[in-house]
C-alpha cells in the first residue's frame, strides 16, 4: 500500500508539472474536440448521471450512510470521512494556487472555480478507493472486486468531466492521483495507528 500511495503522489506531482509547462495542452484540446464531435444524447445522459454522482451531496450522503450502518460505523466510516474531508480541502487549496482555467468551448455544464485538479475525480478516487482498501483489509477476498468497482466508478465520474467539456484530461488524471494518494495515506494511517 505504501508503494501505491507514493506512486499516486508522484503521478499527481508529474501532472502538476506537466500542466504548468503546458506540454500536453494541444493534445488535450485535440482529445476534447474528438469527444465533443462524437457526443450522443444517450452517452451525454449517462455522463450527466455520473458527474452528478460525483457532486458534494451524493458523496456526503454515502459518507454519512456509512456511519448509520452498524457494521461500517467504527471501521469503514471514519476512514472514508477522513479521506473525503482531506481530499476536498486539498483540491480546493490546490485549485486556488494553480488557477488553471477551464476549457472554454462546448461545455454542457457550467462551473465557476478553477480546473486543476478535478475535485470530482479526486473525491471519487478518495471515496471509492478508501472503501476498497478498507474493505480489503477487513475481507482480503474482496480486494479485487472492490478495487475493480472503485476504479470503474472513479473512472466514469472523472471521464464525465472531460466529456461534458468542463475539465482537461490532465485535470482528471491529476485528480485521480491526488484522490488515490489520499485514500492510500488515510488507509495506512488508520491501519497502523
Amino acid at each position: 500500500m505504501v508503494f501505491f500511495t507514493v506512486l499516486a503522489l508522484l503521478g499527481f506531482v508529474l501532472f502538476l508539472v506537466l500542466i504548468q509547462i503546458g506540454i500536453l495542452q494541444q493534445k488535450e484540446e485535440a482529445f476534447a474536440a474528438l469527444l465533443i464531435k462524437n457526443r450522443t444524447p444517450s452517452v451525454t445522459r449517462m455522463m450527466l448521471f455520473f458527474t452528478n454522482l460525483g457532486k458534494a451531496a451524493p458523496t456526503i450522503c454515502i459518507g454519512l450512510l456509512l456511519f448509520v450502518i452498524p457494521a461500517t460505523r467504527s471501521t469503514i466510516a471514519p476512514q472514508t470521512a477522513a479521506s473525503i474531508f482531506v481530499v476536498s480541502g486539498l483540491a480546493f487549496f490546490i485549485k486556488k494556487i494553480v488557477r488553471r482555467e477551464r476549457p472554454i468551448d462546448h461545455r454542457l455544464v457550467e462551473e465557476k472555480d478553477h480546473s486543476f485538479p478535478s475535485a470530482h475525480a479526486a473525491t471519487s478516487a478518495a471515496l471509492y478507493g478508501t472503501l476498497a482498501m478498507t474493505i480489503g483489509t477487513i475481507l482480503p477476498a474482496a480486494v479485487f472486486p472492490m478495487a475493480l468497482f472503485a476504479c470503474l466508478i472513479a473512472f466514469l465520474i472523472g471521464f464525465s468531466r472531460v466529456y461534458l467539456g468542463i475539465h482537461f484530461l490532465t485535470d482528471v488524471v491529476g485528480g485521480w492521483c491526488l484522490g488515490a494518494a489520499t485514500a492510500g495515506l488515510i488507509t495506512l494511517l488508520f491501519t497502523h495507528y
